[in-house]
């Protein structure tokens, strides 16, 4: 909402766990709030039949893509929430691995945010933590 996005992204953003998460199906959420809101839920879904979790997040982010930049901006704010929770893991592999996962956004989709504050934020944050 503070980064001015229309309804439906805001419901999406809301919402973007909750396949992964819970029963619920896509249908139900076009169901309820709409083919866009589904849609775009969709694609910040992880595909939990890839098991590498560098190619289901290689795919993710394919995902969000093409899905654009709504898609993108859901994924970024989701990517800033969880950011904080890295300090909390004691486990030094998973801390390469969650970090890899921010940097690769920066990396995919810095051109698509290049120009928000928030990315820019969100990126010094990525960069102070990395390798902590």
């Amino acid at each position: 909402m503070e980064l001015k996005q229309e309804k439906d992204v805001v419901i999406a953003g809301f919402l973007h766990d909750l396949l992964e998460d819970t029963n619920c199906n896509p249908e139900e959420i076009e169901k309820e709030f709409g083919e866009k809101v589904a849609r775009l839920v969709l694609a910040c879904t992880f595909d939990e039949n890839i098991k590498d979790y560098k190619e289901r997040w290689r795919k993710l982010v394919f995902n969000i893509k093409q899905a654009g930049y709504d898609a993108i901006i859901i994924k970024l704010t989701d990517q800033i929430a969880n950011l904080p929770y890295y300090m909390l893991i004691s486990n030094k592999q998973k801390k390469q691995e969650v970090m890899w996962k921010h940097k690769f956004f920066i990396d995919e989709c810095q051109n698509d945010l290049k120009e928000l504050q928030i990315f820019k934020d969100y990126k010094e944050m990525v960069d102070e933590n990395y390798g902590k």
